[in-house]
């Protein structure tokens, strides 16, 4: 009887775990993450075109309110910290800015990528106002920006044509080179996009000589390699796992443990690594810190890519370890019919989670 009601417990449990991961994947739509940092100049010499939207405050607001003087708008997130960061570089820049004559003006995106969260950041912006006019984002704005995420910040000339936009989080003296070109006093040469300390930039030398692949490179970010480690050994091992269902061996039944086990060691760098990489652009403390306290306060942020990525990461972590225990506690018995069906489920779970979190992680790094 005891046994029984253990067994009906696990049954709930893992009804629950799967109930709750299809609803995670069923609760986010068009998910976005901040915007990877970039220079374009494709907007350059357009003419701004008309829109009407209003401030947070409820005053009218229109591209008539752009023309005349240079301006610098900005589109962020209440809640992206990357977005966050580039405010205060703004703020800072404030005082240089104004005496050049040039005007900052924000756009508050949440209206149209997270409408639910509209109420908390006029709360946040209420406690913590900026020193700049918030704008509401709307379709026609939208479209008048050619809009493709944030943060983005859009240069506008005195005589209302688009200068050159600066797309993901950029270093102030960019912010400050770009604000001289459109205040008049240097010259129309576009900046150089932005490259991180130890990267590769946008065009990796392998492109036009494909042997320098084989090198080894000074890398920014270690996650998107590590992160193939672990997904390859736990496809390899689901294998064995579902061949083990067909016919059970006991080799094949070590050899499957010997690669979860590695499995799962390859996870913790893999883990270390992602803290860090999301860490590596907010600011100028500890990388791992910065990333470790960003996702902590991000978590359950469902329309963040980011954060769904993590939690994916994080239900894929405790499923692996969970089978690494009960396989090790089981031993041969996982062998039998019972067990062997039911671990066989629970890591098709783990790998449908798997797919899941490289989904989201795909989505990331080829926007």
């Amino acid at each position: 009887m005891m046994r029984e009601r253990t067994h009906a417990r696990r049954r709930r449990w893992r009804a629950l775990f799967v109930a709750g991961t299809v609803a995670i994947g069923l609760s986010v739509d068009d998910a976005d993450a901040a915007l990877i940092p970039s220079v374009s100049e494709a907007l350059r010499g357009r003419p701004l075109s008309s829109f009407e939207s209003q401030t947070l405050d409820g005053q009218p607001f229109s591209s008539r309110d752009l023309v005349g003087k240079p301006v610098i708008v900005n589109f962020f997130a209440s809640w992206c910290p990357v977005c966050s960061m580039e405010l205060k570089d703004l703020q800072t820049l404030q005082p240089e800015l104004q005496r050049r004559g040039i005007s900052v003006i924000e756009v508050l995106v949440d209206p149209v990528e997270t409408p639910d969260t509209v109420d908390a950041a006029r709360q946040q912006l209420a406690r913590k106002p900026l020193p700049f006019p918030v704008v509401m984002m709307v379709p026609a704005l939208r479209d008048v920006f050619g809009y493709e995420g944030f943060p983005a910040t859009y240069f506008v000339k005195a005589d209302g044509t688009f200068s050159t936009t600066l797309f993901g989080y950029q270093p102030i003296d960019q912010l400050r080179q770009v604000a001289s070109e459109v205040a008049g006093e240097g010259a129309a040469t576009p900046p150089s996009s932005p490259v991180p300390s130890g990267g590769v930039g946008r065009h990796p030398p392998w492109e036009k000589r494909p042997l320098l692949a084989l090198l080894p490179a000074p890398w920014a970010q270690w996650h998107p390699l590590l992160v193939h480690f672990p997904i390859a050994l736990l496809v390899l091992e689901a294998v064995f796992v579902c061949a083990l269902l067909v016919r059970p061996n006991e080799r094949l039944a070590q050899s499957s443990t010997w690669l979860l086990a590695a499995a799962v060691v390859s996870l913790v760098p893999t883990i270390l690594t992602g803290i860090r990489d999301a860490g590596a652009d907010l600011g100028t403390d500890s990388p791992f810190r910065d990333g470790l306290h960003d996702r902590l306060t991000h978590l359950f942020r469902l329309e963040s890519s980011v954060s769904l990525h993590v939690l994916f990461g994080l239900a894929l972590t405790l499923i692996a370890v969970a089978r690494l225990g009960w396989r090790l506690r089981a031993g041969d018995r996982i062998l039998r019919s019972g067990q062997r069906m039911a671990f066989t489920l629970v890591t098709l779970l783990g790998l449908w989670v798997l797919f899941g979190g490289g989904q989201v992680g795909g989505g990331i790094s080829h926007r």
